[in-house]
């Protein structure tokens, strides 16, 4: 079939809710569809075809009126036939996202953190449905499929200043699915897994730890997507500051304050000229630097009037910005990150919802180094969510801190007491690389 003018080839990986598929790579009779087209509503829609076709053919005239004013004027072959990114399609291929959960098996009924629920939650409960080794594979090809459209996006911007959105949403649909299934695997990719781009980075990870935060709220699946939609979209306005800046050739630490202030009206303007953003994902965009005592910017808006999702986005953004601003500090620990967070909630966090993260995140997050009351020292892995103090861990070092052979999985909260009869705790939290620990290395 060829391409015509309300016909176009496009790459699976590329399809946009609304698109209606007329025909495929191959005959419609090799495939197990009973009926010659398909309108995209929703991910699974995507993930299906993924499993038999390469490329497919959507007929314009056919499909839903928001992409027929988008791209009936030529856009679609300059967006939508790029052949790019090939390693995306990875995270699409042979639909691992549903042959993972399947594998799962019956769902583990996971006991909920018992901490006391706050105005901020949500009634939605959720259990862990698969462990964190067996969502690990999915997650990582998802996390990798979520930087690739980040990317994507954002060299679209610079290049004609228009934000498309239904790729981030794709994206944040599949991290949604795999943090509902497992959060800690997708937490340990936060932690660990680096491009070396930090405003992609920082996107995805603003994106995982706010749909995160907002499971543990026991918040429902579609507003953890507004969520991750608006983390992902929350640093936006830096694309443009990023010319000023570097025309400036100082180093980022000299950069004027308030020229990087101006990200958020900037992040406003282009959330504002995208009309397919809702409004929650524009609220986190323009409050997630406003405070509660009125000392934030660009408004100076407090308490009540802030969006709770910006205040959750302002914690999370801090968070962030803690961990990197000590990276390099040899003493610094999650947990005195956690300390300096705390402090924060007396100048303009919310402190209930600063509460509520460390709870989400606890106190020994995944992907940290511990040191046990054995002497040894251990990578977290994974959470009881009911027993946040004893996770399951890699035992790395032996007691002398010497390596062992092959690294050991423990779950400190079902193991039996050690040599000692004392059972297994964890006595400390350690700095990143401490011991020349690799973290990353033992799981990516």
């Amino acid at each position: 079939m060829q391409t015509s003018n309300t016909t176009h080839k496009v790459m699976v990986r590329n399809l946009k809710f609304g698109m209606y598929v007329s025909q495929l790579d191959r005959p419609w009779l090799e495939t197990p569809y009973s009926i010659q087209g398909i309108l995209i509503t929703d991910m699974e829609d995507i993930l299906e075809l993924e499993r038999h076709c390469r490329y497919v053919y959507v007929d314009i005239n056919r499909c839903e009126s928001h992409i027929i004013q988008k791209y009936r004027l030529g856009k679609f072959d300059q967006i939508l036939t790029k052949e790019t990114y090939k390693a995306s399609l990875d995270a699409l291929n042979k639909a691992l996202i549903r042959e993972t959960t399947k594998k799962a098996g019956k769902i583990r009924q996971t006991p909920r953190a018992v901490v006391d629920k706050t105005h901020f939650h949500g009634n939605q409960v959720y259990a862990d449905a698969c462990t964190v080794e067996e969502e690990l594979p999915v997650a990582t090809r998802v996390h990798q499929f979520a930087h690739d459209i980040i990317k994507e996006i954002t060299s679209d911007f610079e290049r004609n200043q228009y934000l498309e959105v239904s790729g981030a949403q794709n994206s944040v649909y599949a991290l949604r699915d795999s943090i509902i299934r497992n959060p800690d695997a997708m937490l340990l990719l936060a932690q660990l897994k680096s491009s070396g781009e930090t405003l992609y980075d920082d996107a995805v990870k603003h994106s995982i730890l706010l749909m995160a935060f907002g499971r543990h709220l026991g918040l429902p699946g579609n507003e953890l997507s507004m969520l991750g939609l608006g983390g992902m979209f929350m640093d936006i306005g830096k694309l443009q500051l990023r010319q000023k800046i570097t025309a400036t050739q100082d180093a980022p630490d000299t950069v004027d304050v308030n020229l990087l202030k101006q990200h958020v009206l900037l992040g406003e303007k282009i959330i504002k000229q995208s009309g397919d953003i809702p409004t929650s994902v524009y609220e986190i965009v323009a409050q997630h630097h406003e405070r509660e005592d009125g000392c934030g910017y660009p408004r100076g808006l407090s308490a009540n009037q802030l969006n709770t999702y910006a205040r959750m986005a302002a914690i999370v953004d801090n968070y962030l910005e803690l961990c990197k601003s000590q990276a390099n500090v040899p003493s610094n620990s999650a947990f005195q990150v956690f300390n300096q967070l705390k402090t924060l909630a007396r100048y303009g966090l919310n402190a209930t919802l600063v509460e509520q993260f460390a709870h989400c995140l606890g106190f020994f997050p995944v992907g940290s180094l511990v040191e046990l009351n054995s002497g040894e020292v251990a990578i977290v892995l994974s959470h009881s969510r009911s027993k946040r103090s004893l996770p399951s861990v890699m035992v790395i070092l032996d007691a002398n801190k010497q390596p062992y052979t092959m690294p050991e999985t423990r779950n400190l909260r079902l193991m039996k007491p050690g040599p000692d009869g004392a059972p297994y705790t964890i006595v400390q939290d350690l700095p990143h690389g401490a011991y020349g620990i690799d973290s990353a290395s033992h799981y990516l």
